[in-house]
């Protein structure tokens, strides 16, 4: 199932339509912390071939030449199968652990070029079947899509977040709706930031603020880390617990690890 009319890739070394090679960054800053991954509609998957794994990952799609390209890409703890992801939601039992990215072929109405670019593209009646799915699901949801009165209509109370892209027409303006109220605690911190201006200024912040923490002496870093855990129990948990799921040691300093 190709996903959007974007063009562009994201320097794996393809393009594809739908690709989320200019904004997958977008996304993944607004993910909220989760154990199960599900993308519905996969296509070439930057957004999945850039987040921070979840403990397991499904991806669907509907073409087989999209679950071929994966192949050996594949990534850990993911599993990638041809289908109806929709069908799939409807059918999987929920635990509140998951969070589902759909990406489905634009609406028809909201697109410059109503010729076909997708091999299993939606009618409007497809669109609603979808989105009444989406909107019972007990778990975050994103997803993407053009502005229109029909996913206003079927979405209330979600938020629309819209993010500056680009297609092969020209500059356009996507739009992120969310079932949820996007908060400070996320799932992956690589990418924060709403525009490229803005994660930018945050990584040159980061890199100056952990270069003179880590040449402070270790009693001076430790004791730091001490009292940044005193001040917000919660936040230094769930990065304690953060660095236990990616297997990394305990036993070596936060402090001394790359800011990425």
């Amino acid at each position: 199932m190709l996903a959007s009319i974007a063009l562009f890739g994201d320097g794996a070394g393809m393009t594809y339509p739908g690709g989320k090679g200019r904004c997958y960054k977008r996304i993944i800053s607004l993910m909220p912390p989760h154990r199960t991954y599900i993308e519905t509609h996969l296509g070439h998957g930057a957004v999945l071939r850039h987040k921070k794994p979840a403990h397991e990952s499904f991806g669907y799609d509907l073409d087989p030449t999209v679950i071929a390209w994966w192949g050996d890409r594949t990534p850990r703890g993911c599993t990638i199968q041809v289908g109806d992801g929709i069908a799939h939601l409807k059918e999987r039992r929920f635990t509140g652990e998951e969070l589902v990215y759909c990406d489905p072929p634009y609406l028809a109405a909201t697109r410059r070029s109503r010729s076909r670019i997708y091999r299993h593209d939606y009618s409007e009646a497809e669109h609603v079947a979808a989105l009444t799915v989406l909107r019972n699901l007990p778990c975050p949801v994103i997803l993407s899509g053009y502005a229109s009165d029909l996913y206003t209509d079927l979405l209330p109370g979600w938020q629309r977040i819209d993010v500056p892209g680009w297609s092969q027409a020209g500059a356009v303006v996507e739009s992120l709706w969310v079932n949820y109220t996007p908060s400070d605690h996320l799932h992956d911190y690589q990418h924060i930031g709403a525009t490229f201006r803005e994660r930018e200024q945050i990584r040159r912040r980061r890199s100056r603020v952990l270069s003179r923490i880590q040449a402070l002496p270790t009693p001076e870093r430790l004791a730091m880390l001490e009292e940044l855990a005193a001040a917000d129990t919660s936040v230094f948990l769930a990065v304690a617990s953060r660095l236990h799921d990616a297997g990394r040691s305990a036993d070596t300093p936060l402090l001394n690890r790359d800011a990425r």
